[in-house]
């Protein structure tokens, strides 16, 4: 099941993905009596996903048919929620990303950062490169979305508070965190230098994230590409990890690291991709 987000006759709307086209959330709520909400920030939440596993799975060919499909050309898609609480990211966790910057790990410790919600964009929203920073990369990366209340739990348990993933692009000033490795933080702050959606896979009780690929890709061309097989860290450690220190919240989304970044310059078009989901795209401005 996959859900996104899209601006319609001038308001930010939810819909649900099917093979047939998009279905509004609205829409879903008229026809078969429910309340389901209508912002995909509280969608997200795992008592809602399972609201709405519920309620489609008692759909069948006729209801289908009842309601109002449009196709990926009648919407314009955006960031699938702009308030999330927390944004955190980690850093190298790909082995050859690590090998490239001879970064020296520690066991079970991922380098971790946050990134602001005044940092946050999406899909078809211009990435603007600030005067402060003369380099500036980015790095398509799997983004995991934080489904309920999450703290000190266990690697084992840890994705059962996971509701889904999506695409995401972290922007780095490259110059500024080269002044000094404190620098980090700082450098990756700046407004539009956090992109993600614009769709959201629900996690799939059986659904095997290792077999996903993560590529970065710029004008087109795919300029670095891994599995997530291959990251040190695996999502689940990581997101048992970030819950040891502060209790995570429903609609928190959690970047899982880059298998390698690119520079960006003004008219360049920065993607992300990532196995059988849509494009993220943003054009740098």
């Amino acid at each position: 099941m996959q859900l996104a987000t899209v601006k319609y006759e001038k308001i930010e709307q939810p819909v649900l993905l099917t093979e047939n086209g998009a279905v509004f959330i609205k829409s879903i709520n008229e026809y078969a009596g429910v309340e389901l909400p209508l912002s995909t920030f509280e969608l997200v939440e795992s008592s809602a996903v399972n609201r709405l596993k519920q309620i489609v799975s008692n759909f069948n060919e006729n209801d289908w048919a009842a309601l109002p499909l449009f196709s990926d050309d009648e919407l314009h898609f955006v960031a699938p929620y702009r308030n999330p609480q927390n944004i955190f990211g980690v850093g190298m966790n790909y082995v050859e990303k690590a090998i490239d910057l001879d970064a020296k790990q520690i066991e079970d410790a991922p380098v971790c950062f946050m990134k602001p919600a005044s940092s946050l964009i999406g899909m078809n929203e211009l990435i603007q490169l600030p005067n402060f920073s003369k380099v500036v990369t980015a790095e398509g990366e799997l983004c995991l979305i934080i489904g309920k209340t999450c703290h000190e739990v266990s690697p084992e348990e840890a994705m059962s508070y996971v509701s889904g993933y999506t695409t995401s692009l972290d922007l780095t000033a490259k110059d500024i965190h080269a002044q000094n490795p404190r620098f980090v933080q700082m450098s990756k702050i700046f407004k539009t230098f956090f992109s993600f959606g614009p769709e959201i896979k629900i996690l799939d009780e059986n659904e095997k994230l290792t077999e996903l690929v993560v590529q970065s890709v710029r004008n087109g061309e795919v300029l670095a590409t891994n599995s997530v097989s291959n990251m040190m860290y695996t999502p689940a450690f990581i997101v048992s990890y970030i819950s040891q220190f502060l209790t995570l919240q429903p609609g928190d989304l959690i970047m899982t690291g880059t298998p390698g970044s690119f520079e960006l310059q003004s008219g360049d078009l920065a993607s992300c991709q990532i196995t059988s989901l849509r494009s993220l795209e943003n054009q740098v401005f």
